[in-house]
């Protein structure tokens, strides 16, 4: 019973955060991040061409991924990651059977992030290359989450490096790398102002702004058979006879 409730308590805690998103992004402050992380996502588009598409997750970016017409499509919504990496499901797909995944806001819904990042890499084929969506945890904006109980500042942010290392762990390399916002979303005139002191962000090295789009690619060194090479002019000497 005790862990029945635990089980419920995950599910109606998570989905409470997933419709609050969904409530920030309709807002002035989310559609102004909405659009920048469209943008960035436009422009990089080639990174993530492939056969097989999965999408997880948060379905604001969903239809820009879903431009790409070579090949099939697939999304999965936040419950089904909730349930695959808090109960240990699987996800309704076979081994090595995408190559583009997408996990939009998908680890911040999640209570083992690591769980679900290796049941993603069970689906993915040798070349599969993954895209993160969200939330950077060393950031300003980290600062809001002790002023506020509502999303974005609810959600569980990601350490980047943190994430670089799991991806490590899982012998992938990563390809692309940014973040966005160094300063949240205060308004039109003040967020006008802001964007006056971008060059902050550069000189920091670009690594602290709220939001961030991270791509994986899969490190697989494949297998080739070598042929063994013998000099043509070997010699061929009798053993030492062991006089013990």
């Amino acid at each position: 019973m005790v862990l029945f409730n635990s089980i419920e308590m995950i599910f109606q805690e998570n989905n409470n955060t997933k419709q609050q998103l969904k409530e920030w992004y309709k807002q002035a402050s989310g559609q102004h991040f909405k659009r920048i992380i469209s943008k960035e996502l436009d422009s990089i588009k080639d990174i993530y061409q492939g056969r097989h598409t999965l999408f997880c997750g948060s379905s604001e970016f969903k239809k820009i991924f879903q431009k790409n017409k070579t090949g099939t499509f697939f999304s999965i919504d936040e419950d089904v990651l909730i349930s695959s990496s808090n109960l240990s499901k699987k996800l309704p797909f076979e081994d090595n059977s995408h190559d583009i995944i997408v996990l939009s806001h998908g680890l911040e819904y999640t209570h083992n992030p690591y769980l679900l990042m290796r049941e993603i890499d069970r689906i993915a084929t040798d070349d599969a290359t993954i895209v993160i969506i969200g939330f950077n945890k060393f950031s300003i904006w980290t600062v809001f989450k002790i002023f506020s109980s509502k999303a974005p500042w609810n959600i569980n942010f990601m350490s980047p490096y943190i994430i670089k290392e799991w991806f490590k762990i899982l012998e992938y390399k990563m390809s692309y790398q940014k973040t966005f916002g160094l300063f949240p979303y205060l308004g039109k005139n003040v967020s006008s102002f802001l964007s006056n002191v971008s060059f902050l962000h550069k000189i920091i090295r670009n690594q602290f702004g709220g939001m961030f789009i991270f791509t994986y690619k899969k490190n697989v060194i494949p297998l080739t058979p070598q042929k063994v090479l013998f000099n043509k002019d070997y010699k061929v000497t009798s053993l030492v006879k062991n006089n013990l």
